[in-house]
């Protein structure tokens, strides 16, 4: 038996494993968190804009160009979340693969492993 097929060594390979994966779910956590804290910022900024939008009078260059800083603040929070969109797939497909690789390998270990 080589030095890699080392049951002590399989088992600290499956822990740092499971590890990676606990820290992986952590960051999508946080990830969805941030998404929550933007969604709620964009709904915050469009109610104010509304607001701001539904007075009819004559608006000071003050009071529009506050509207102009809510609209840019809104469109700049809309880029963020779809930047975390696509982080996240992104980071799906990257684990997708990796599942295959690990199954791979299990497999020619001999392990008959089927990761879902």
């Amino acid at each position: 038996m080589g030095k890699k097929d080392d049951p002590k060594l399989m088992q600290e390979w499956f822990k740092l494993v499971q590890e990676k994966n606990a820290l992986v779910r952590y960051e999508s956590e946080l990830m969805i968190a941030r998404e929550l804290e933007l969604e709620d910022r964009q709904s915050r900024l469009q109610q104010e804009l509304r607001e701001r939008m539904a007075v009819e009078h004559l608006k000071s260059e003050k009071e529009l160009a506050e509207e102009k800083q809510i609209l840019n603040e809104m469109l700049e929070v809309v880029e963020q979340r779809d930047a975390l969109v696509a982080l996240l797939e992104e980071q799906r497909l990257r684990e997708k693969e990796e599942d295959k690789d690990l199954e791979a390998v299990m497999l020619s270990k001999g392990f008959d492993l089927n990761w879902a």
